[in-house]
């Protein structure tokens, strides 16, 4: 379908600034990118009620808990936030955090993991991984069930999937049943099609993700070995539910990412919300709807391990 009228409107006024800053020789910092992702928060709706939050620590990362019915045993999400590996951290996704704890009724684990440029790859990812190893100590006194499910957006979606590639790898364990990655950045080596297609004009830009990548990854790393899309895959990954946006640079690595894993016989099912844009899910105001189907969405695959047939 066509771009959805409030992303056309949102569009139209973002991308004349854009270019009169470039013009005018603005260069991106990560204090530049840390508050323009804050700045989304500008269009969250009323916070979603949660019955306790708790702001702890689990393998020395700082962590944020949240517990929607307090003394009945649930499943726990570890909840992996986004920002090219460099921005967000848990207040800026206290928004989504409450969210996906009120509406699947789990304890919500945040991950405050460290950032590029300052703790470069694979920093926050050992950060993750180790949260995932002591949730134990992040639920203390918590009732859970010992179910783990995992979810994360963007940059997030990369270090959970990234950890499926080392399960996968034989080098890492992993007790997430189920994952929803919601437009997940999987390609560190840039070679998705969609990234020419939607180069430009559409929030988050081919170049945004080049600088991004160049602040997380020291010089020399193997960016196509740290690539999730570029496997290894097992018939034993998690579950997972791939939530891409249509107007999205990395949409079309997503629908690989899919196909990919399930020609390796693992469990996987994409949705394309059609005429939305990467990061969607910060613009609770302007497009209620779609906010409320990516809940509900998330809240029964993450219950049931169930897929609507279409967005």
């Amino acid at each position: 379908m066509s771009l959805h009228p409030a992303f056309r409107a949102y569009l139209d006024d973002l991308n004349p600034l854009v270019e009169k800053a470039v013009r005018e020789g603005f260069a991106p910092t990560p204090q530049s990118a840390r508050a323009a992702l804050a700045g989304l928060n500008s269009f969250a709706l009323p916070a979603a009620e949660v019955a306790e939050v708790h702001d702890r620590t689990a393998a020395g990362v700082p962590v944020r808990v949240y517990v929607p019915r307090p003394g009945t045993a649930s499943d726990t999400i570890l909840f992996v936030h986004g920002g090219g590996h460099m921005a967000g951290d848990l207040d800026v996704y206290d928004f989504s955090a409450r969210r996906t704890a009120a509406a699947t009724g789990m304890v919500v684990v945040s991950v405050d993991y460290r950032r590029s440029p300052e703790a470069p790859y694979p920093a926050g990812l050992t950060d993750v991984y180790a949260v995932l190893g002591q949730l134990g100590d992040a639920t203390e006194g918590i009732a859970v069930t010992g179910g783990v499910h995992a979810v994360a957006d963007s940059g997030g979606g990369a270090k959970v999937a990234s950890i499926a590639k080392r399960v996968a790898a034989g080098e890492w364990t992993s007790a997430i049943e189920r994952q929803v990655l919601l437009y997940p950045s999987l390609d560190y080596t840039m070679s998705g099609a969609s990234l020419r297609e939607f180069a430009t004009g559409y929030f988050l830009s081919a170049e945004r993700v080049g600088w991004y990548f160049d602040n997380y990854f020291p010089e020399g790393t193997d960016r196509a070995g740290a690539s999730p899309l570029l496997g290894p895959y097992s018939p034993d990954m998690p579950h997972t539910l791939v939530i891409a946006a249509e107007y999205d640079p990395l949409v079309s690595e997503a629908r690989e990412y899919v196909a990919r894993m399930r020609a390796a016989g693992a469990g996987a099912e994409l949705l394309v919300a059609p005429g939305l844009i990467h990061a969607f899910a910060f613009f609770e105001s302007e497009i209620p709807e779609e906010i409320a189907r990516l809940y509900d969405v998330i809240a029964g695959f993450l219950q049931t391990g169930r897929v609507p047939a279409g967005w």
